[in-house]
């Protein structure tokens, strides 16, 4: 027994419509799948603050710190840097220390010491002036043991002002300082120190280590180093 005509229409009009559904579905998921395929990537836009320009820790979400001590000499600008570097070299541990002319004076009269000034004043630009102003601390130590050591009656007579022969290790450096002479000294220094040939003005040199007692006429010119 066949099946009825109008049954058999129905039955192929359905599988058209099944078919032509697939299709279509089929199709639809090829076109979103070559879609995901050949787009490409989504990117983000984030505003990004002229603030954040300059300070890229920002934007990478850091935490601001305060600069280190590196970091704030190397932002200095070069004259800073130069003036750092002046300040540094400028206060050198083994510069001499020096003393003024009261500080001086009162170090010799504390060990017995006697000062004497032909002009009667301590002005060291003034050459008939015994100043000791700007003294080596270790030139008035190195005296006042001279004196110590002789026994002898000492007198300051000449310092650091103008007048006396300039060189590295002079008076006006604080180098050297004049005696007046006296047996007790004079004795102690021909005596006791080996002699070392003729100065240039033809003063006889005595040494001691590194103390030099040159003999001139009218004192005993002494450097003490």
């Amino acid at each position: 027994m066949g099946t009825p005509p109008c049954k058999q229409k129905a039955a192929r009009s359905a599988i058209i419509v099944l078919l032509a559904l697939q299709t279509s579905l089929i199709t639809v998921a090829s076109y979103g799948t070559a879609s995901a395929d050949t787009s490409p990537p989504s990117t983000a836009v984030v505003a990004v603050s002229p603030s954040t320009v300059n300070h890229p820790a920002d934007a990478r979400g850091a935490v601001a710190q305060t600069p280190t001590a590196d970091a704030q000499r190397s932002s200095k600008s070069p004259h800073q840097q130069v003036a750092t570097v002046r300040k540094t070299t400028e206060t050198k541990p083994d510069q001499p220390i020096r003393l003024g002319q009261a500080q001086a004076f009162h170090r010799l009269k504390a060990a017995g010491l006697r000062w004497k000034s032909s002009g009667g004043c301590t002005d060291r630009r003034l050459g008939h002036c015994t100043s000791l102003q700007a003294v080596r601390a270790a030139t008035v130590a190195d005296v006042i043991d001279l004196k110590r050591d002789s026994k002898c009656p000492v007198v300051v007579t000449g310092g650091t002002e103008v007048g006396h022969s300039p060189g590295r290790y002079s008076h006006h450096r604080g180098y050297k300082l004049d005696i007046r002479p006296n047996r007790c000294i004079s004795d102690y220094i021909t005596d006791g120190q080996r002699p070392d040939a003729v100065r240039g003005d033809g003063a006889p040199l005595y040494r001691d280590g590194g103390t030099v007692y040159a003999r001139e006429p009218d004192h005993w010119d002494i450097l003490f180093r």
